[in-house]
């Protein structure tokens, strides 16, 4: 039997359900494939998810990831796919398994999908699409959201965390990164009676800059974010507080160190 060349792409891509085959379609459009059941749970275990979480699947599928969510860890659960027959799909399955009420499923482009309220986002799409998301997700998740992807990275913003999970067929590999809080700029900082000025330059959750103390310039090394926790080694000494918009605060609480920003 003779079949044409595209639709013999299609079947192995579907067969294979890896991401040397999904990273061949070169359109925006990502084939369905789906994330196997246990591998889905492990992203949701690997994103620590709770029942106060609200977890977001870009490119949702069956719906299997935002229905473990809400079975299996108590959470709230939104998927989102351009698919109308597997919304359809999903929220059947949803009603089956008992968590219509924890679950909502949207037909729209997952570009257009606001994200403010998210808390976890998980995806299984392709490096090209992945990098596409990467601004909308560093620009609208809180800091301390976390992000999950199934096969495929982020390119130079790198993992938090990375974890293999081998399977019958082939081993599957899972990306976590905790969205950084912003930090970069110059701050006014106040060390007891001590006055000091802390310049920081930001690559995602990586931190370095200067600290000038008492007439004298520290280099900052070790410096890192995990979502608003910022730590940093400067002179000696190991800093250690939470950062908002305006303001870095000791973890230790007063008497410690305080900073405003300045620009």
């Amino acid at each position: 039997m003779r079949r044409h060349p595209a639709v013999l792409v299609v079947l192995l891509a579907a067969l294979a359900g890896c991401a040397e085959y999904r990273a061949r379609f070169p359109s925006a459009d990502v084939v369905f494939i789906a994330t196997p059941r246990d591998v889905g749970v492990e992203m949701l275990r690997l994103a620590a998810v709770q029942a106060r979480d609200v977890v977001f699947d870009l490119g949702s599928g069956d719906g299997r990831i935002v229905i473990a969510a809400a079975r299996e860890f108590g959470a709230r659960g939104v998927g989102v796919d351009i698919d109308g027959e597997l919304v359809a799909a999903s929220r059947v399955a949803a009603r089956v398994a008992g968590v219509a009420d924890r679950t909502t499923f949207l037909q729209q482009d997952l570009f257009a999908t606001e994200l403010h309220t998210a808390s976890v986002v998980t995806l299984y799409l392709r490096d090209d699409v992945n990098l596409r998301l990467r601004p909308t997700l560093l620009g609208q998740l809180a800091p301390g959201s976390r992000v999950v992807s199934h096969d495929f990275d982020m390119g130079d913003w790198r993992p938090d965390y990375t974890q293999r999970i081998r399977g019958p067929h082939r081993d599957h590999r899972l990306y976590l990164w905790v969205i950084p809080a912003g930090v970069a700029g110059v701050w006014r900082m106040r060390l007891g009676e001590r006055a000091a000025l802390l310049n920081l330059t930001q690559r995602y959750q990586e931190v370095s800059g200067t600290l000038s103390l008492d007439g004298s310039e520290h280099t900052l090394t070790d410096g890192r974010l995990a979502g608003d926790r910022l730590t940093f080694t400067a002179g000696g000494v190991v800093f250690d507080g939470r950062a908002s918009a305006e303001a870095l605060e000791d973890r230790a609480g007063p008497p410690g160190w305080t900073a405003h920003r300045v620009r």
